[in-house]
């Protein structure tokens, strides 16, 4: 489990050390495994705008660009990218600095002033690969200048949050808490092991209300209740499917994951935020535009999204259509119905599946993923509603897209129980001896609760 600092910071203050708070990691949470300083990484990255640019005379794919550093001199470098244009702003990676992507590598590759058909250059304008954050090498970089804190000069890290440091901690140390796969929970337990308030985000401790729509046709069933005590979804029409924001990127690279698209992004994004897995589907793709969870049937099989196709057995929880399988239940979707640059309309699941059932299919198939790794540990129906919410605010945010549906909550009678005691605000009540007697101590009343509200 990767866990940014900077996440951490936004909702509890630390005052200790980086090399503290491992310690205090190691004794009260879990074995930390690495520690990576991202900021060192990103140190000498600066935000920069192309002044201006001319095609150099001894090679037709280079341009000689003019930028400006955020100094009174303008710097002079060669560039290759078929995107360099007078204007933009990119990120530019001076003499004597490591390019970010190479940073682990035996041999860093440091960026020195050289000769480029005759004409000299000062570093080096980055690519999305070279710093690390996709595999796109097609092209610079391109910096909204729009984006808070963009100007020339300014340190590309601390604008966009890679100032940061990750702290990788071992899995297995969280087996029994589901919460803690998520940086909200990790947060949560930082907080409460220094002694400090946790500022709990007010959407994940309110019930969500969502808005009423049917301007596209869908329809949401749970045919298994007993294996999916909780399944939401809901569509989204007029979506437009492009790379995500530079801040959305940066905050997957943080937090261990790759961009891919705006939408797949947001889904992930609010897996790692919240460790619940959520999934979008290309509505058009689904038959009968109906999404259903049930068991699969003898007999049927799915092609996922690692383009291989499995033969299913009928204790295998599976996400349908009208006519088939399109995905293994809380492990991976199917290639058929993923979401694709030519997407415009979607549907967005957010659901809750026995974990012993998927334990047992994941094993079977031989199919392991980050929801899995979630999902088999047990994650809390009761925050399907707030993770949704997040979800589609953060979709139509990105995507420009709206609401095209109801949103389905189809819950299990204990479900249901359980959410309607939590809707109508019922106290579970807890005397002082009970928890003293356990614990062997005298711990007065509000000692109590300042310490659980931690």
């Amino acid at each position: 489990m990767k866990v940014s600092l900077n996440t951490i910071k936004k909702y509890t203050d630390v005052d200790l050390s980086v090399d503290e708070l491992i310690v205090k990691i190691n004794a009260q949470l879990g074995g930390v495994e690495n520690v990576i300083d991202l900021g060192e990484r990103y140190k000498d990255a600066l935000i920069v705008k192309v002044v201006e640019c001319e095609k150099h005379s001894n090679a037709d794919k280079l341009s000689v660009c003019q930028i400006d550093i955020g100094t009174k001199e303008l710097v002079q470098v060669v560039c290759g990218a078929p995107n360099v244009r007078a204007g933009m702003y990119a990120v530019w990676l001076p003499p004597k600095s490591t390019v970010p992507a190479s940073f682990e590598d035996k041999e860093p590759f440091v960026i020195d002033v050289r000769e480029l058909r005759g004409i000299i250059s000062n570093g080096m304008l980055a690519s999305p690969k070279e710093l690390g954050i996709s595999d796109s090498h097609e092209g610079l970089l391109e910096i909204n200048e729009n984006d808070e804190g963009v100007k020339p000069g300014a340190s590309f890290s601390k604008t966009y949050g890679l100032d940061d440091t990750i702290i990788e901690i071992e899995n297995k140390m969280f087996t029994h808490r589901p919460d803690l796969f998520g940086q909200l929970g990790v947060a949560r337990e930082i907080a409460g092991i220094q002694n400090k308030q946790f500022a709990e985000p007010e959407w994940y401790w309110e019930v969500q209300k969502f808005e009423s729509a049917d301007s596209l046709d869908f329809e949401a069933v749970n045919e298994s209740p007993e294996k999916v005590p909780r399944f939401m979804a809901l569509a989204l029409k007029n979506i437009e499917v492009k790379p995500s924001p530079l801040w959305l990127q940066c905050e997957l690279i943080r937090l261990g994951s790759k961009p891919i698209n705006n939408v797949v992004d947001a889904t992930n994004y609010i897996m790692l935020l919240t460790a619940q897995p959520t999934h979008a589907y290309d509505y058009d793709k689904l038959r009968g535009h109906k999404l259903v969870s049930r068991l699969a049937k003898k007999g049927e099989s799915v092609k996922l999204l690692n383009d291989k196709t499995y033969e299913l057995n009928e204790s295998d929880i599976v996400i349908a259509d009208e006519e088939g399988p399109v995905g293994l239940a809380g492990i991976m979707g199917g290639g058929e119905s993923e979401v694709s640059d030519e997407t415009k309309n979607i549907v967005l699941e957010v659901a809750t599946f026995d974990m012993y059932t998927l334990r047992r299919s994941s094993m079977r198939h031989g199919v392991f993923t980050d929801a899995l790794s979630r999902f088999n540990k047990g994650q809390s129906p009761l925050q399907n509603d707030r993770v949704m919410s997040q979800l589609l605010n953060l979709i139509i945010e990105l995507t420009n897209g709206e609401q095209a549906s109801d949103a389905f909550d189809l819950q299990s009678p204990d479900i249901k129980e359980a959410y309607d005691a939590q809707s109508l605000c019922e106290d579970l009540r807890v005397e002082a001896d009970f928890i003293n007697k356990r614990l062997g101590l005298s711990l007065p009343e509000p000692e109590i609760e300042r310490l659980l509200r931690n």
